[in-house]
């Protein structure tokens, strides 16, 4: 196998695309590299967080990847935009290099007042104006070389750059400070690779992905989650370090003013599990602590739903997952229940006597293991990524979680299994659709339906609605099943209802609200509250003018 290495043509870049190339000649591959300029080695003389373009040292080579003129990309993690085009993936994330910026030329606290230091970095810039507000924080743009040079010259006393650049290209000696998190949050991924190919089906993806390395992995994704939630890109003067330690993920996270070195920090551990989870509370943290208002004076862009009030209407235990997002997104959030669930009580069934089992609903789940012995038994198939969360919780392991999280994909995907003569157990909702269990009867299965809960109305949940409307006038109400809709019709007048957009989750929920005469202004296209989160940010988006006018 012969693969052609994509990459930009700098010191730095090139012996990382060499460094992986000998990774993989290792494990009997061949390759060979190609140089590719991208509009970041165009723009040398504006500063990054002028130019404010996702994607300036990746999108061309992203380019020549999806083209096939080459097989793998390599990057700086940090230069890699959070959400990859359609078609790539994140192959490998090998060991990390030491992820803190380093001092070159004298150390700073040796730094006369007025001494010139130089940075590229609104993050490094923020921060240095915490720690030394006499100094002259100036631009330097350039390769790593070519900032060096530009140090020796004597146009500046100090410069700031990532220690992991300078160990790589064996100039370590020049360090002569290296900064920990605790004075310079380093930037998200920084001291990362980042190895980049086209998305399964894929041989190149196959043969990367030996090259990940599972603590560096862990940890940048954590990082680059709390980018992500805070709006992401070269603008938001965000530092983030995660780091494991006793089998726990500590998250360091900065948001530093750059006019004034004002500060926001936090720190906050969770499991190795979950790091994206992390990731996103961290990013909440801050927000709430006050570093919105620095997000959005440096990237109106960053908090796209800032401004607006949104309605959550899930149930009490439910709604944090999907606030958590709307806040971290800018939102003002407001919780108001529509739907709560009670249990039922039912005669636990013979689990080992079948060969399937569906759960619709995390809640399906959990009241059915309430009163059932979670043990090995049928096939487990999982309507949704929550759904398939919540049986792992358990200690389940979910066998099949169809592409899209709708009834109609589950019987499509039995119907291609092959489902004929098999016994299928289904506890769900007592108001359940029927779609799943009438189409796998007729695809020649034996059904039994076992309901495990049902919705209610919350008590009270009409004058506090009416109130609710009536006083604080919200933007958005969020609808996330069939019974959203119809609660929320019961209980706020449909007059209160206008001028505010309604949210989907998905098409049945769209489908309930619009044959009720209610319109939909956004549907989620995946139908998770992290879809509907991101469809409502896309809108606020495309529609920033109108909301500002």
């Amino acid at each position: 196998m012969k693969l052609r290495i994509g990459t930009r043509g700098s010191q730095l870049a090139l012996w990382q695309a060499r460094h992986i190339a000998g990774r993989l000649a290792r494990l009997g591959v061949e390759t060979e590299i190609e140089i590719i300029r991208t509009t970041g080695d165009r723009i040398t003389d504006v500063p990054l967080a002028r130019v404010g373009s996702k994607g300036l040292f990746t999108k061309e080579i992203e380019e020549a990847l999806l083209e096939g003129r080459i097989d793998l990309a390599v990057h700086s993690l940090k230069d890699l935009p959070v959400e990859l085009p359609a078609g790539l993936a994140l192959a490998a994330v090998p060991e990390r290099e030491s992820p803190f910026d380093a001092v070159v030329g004298r150390r700073l606290e040796e730094l006369p007042a007025g001494a010139r230091v130089g940075t590229s970095s609104l993050r490094r810039a923020a921060q240095l104006r915490r720690l030394r507000p006499d100094l002259v924080i100036e631009d330097i743009r350039g390769n790593l070389d070519t900032r060096l040079r530009k140090l020796d010259e004597g146009r500046y006393d100090a410069i700031l750059l990532a220690s992991a650049g300078l160990t790589r290209l064996g100039w370590k000696e020049r360090i002569a400070e290296v900064l920990p998190p605790e004075k310079m949050c380093p930037a998200v991924g920084q001291g990362a690779l980042a190895v980049e190919t086209r998305a399964e089906p894929d041989a190149a993806l196959s043969v990367c992905a030996q090259l990940d390395d599972a603590a560096a992995r862990c940890a940048v994704e954590a990082e680059r989650a709390l980018l992500q939630a805070l709006g992401g890109g070269c603008q938001v003067p965000l530092g983030a370090y995660a780091e494991l330690a006793e089998g726990r993920l500590r998250l360091r996270a900065v948001v530093a003013d750059p006019s004034n070195g004002e500060v926001f920090e936090t720190v906050r551990e969770g499991s190795a599990e979950a790091p994206q989870e992390l990731g996103r509370e961290t990013a909440l943290a801050l927000l709430e602590a006050g570093a919105r208002r620095i997000i959005v004076a440096v990237n109106p862009h960053a908090l796209p739903l800032a401004g607006h009030k949104v309605v959550v209407t899930r149930a009490p235990r439910q709604a944090g997952g999907l606030s958590a997002r709307l806040r971290a997104l800018g939102a003002e959030v407001i919780e108001l229940p529509l739907i709560d669930f009670e249990p039922l009580d039912f005669p636990p069934p013979d689990w080992i006597s079948y060969d399937w089992a569906v759960f619709t609903s995390a809640n399906g789940v959990e009241f059915f293991f309430r009163r059932v012995e979670p043990k090995p038994g049928p096939r487990l198939c999982a309507i949704g990524p929550a759904t398939a969360a919540a049986l792992r919780r358990f200690g389940l392991e979910p066998e099949l979680v169809p592409g899209e999280y709708v009834a109609e994909s589950v019987v499509q995907a039995f119907a291609q299994l092959g489902i004929a003569g098999r016994r299928v157990l289904l506890p769900r909702a007592a108001e359940a659709r029927d779609v799943i269990p009438g189409e796998l009867r007729r695809l020649g299965a034996t059904v039994d339906v076992v309901p495990v809960y049902r919705t209610v109305v919350p008590e009270g949940l009409e004058q506090k609605a009416r109130e609710m409307f009536s006083l604080l006038q919200p933007d958005w109400v969020t609808l996330t099943s069939s019974s959203t809709v119809r609660h929320l019709l019961a209980v706020v007048p449909r007059e209160l209802l206008e001028g505010v957009r309604l949210a989907s989750i998905g098409p049945v929920t769209s489908r309930t609200a619009r044959e009720a005469g209610l319109g939909i202004a956004v549907e989620a296209e995946r139908y998770t509250v992290e879809g509907l989160a991101e469809a409502m940010a896309d809108w606020a988006r495309a529609h920033a003018s109108d909301k500002a006018h």
